[in-house]
């Protein structure tokens, strides 16, 4: 096998240079959004006479559907009965 050479120099360290810049910059993304991650926060409410989840959906920021969702989720809720002193994780609007 014949041993490589380098024809341009420079044309080898614009490669090289090109090449480190793009792999500092995959570098710097994977790090940002691996150390860029929070613990979602929230907060204790305690169902009141005539709440729903509606309401308290609603009071959050977004789409109320979403939210409605997301506390089913947090809270393992079959589906959208919820009963007066129950509490519930509401996820904290930021």
């Amino acid at each position: 096998m014949k041993g490589l050479r380098i024809k341009s120099k420079a044309r080898f360290f614009v490669s090289l240079f090109i090449f480190f810049c793009i792999f500092h910059t995959l570098i710097n993304f994977v790090t940002v959004k691996v150390f860029s991650y929070q613990e979602p926060q929230y907060e204790d409410v305690i169902i009141s006479k005539g709440d729903t989840l509606w309401s308290i959906a609603k009071r959050l920021d977004g789409n109320i559907q979403e939210n409605i969702y997301q506390i089913q989720k947090i809270n393992n809720l079959d589906n959208c009965s919820i009963y007066v002193g129950q509490t519930l994780k509401v996820p904290i609007s930021s």
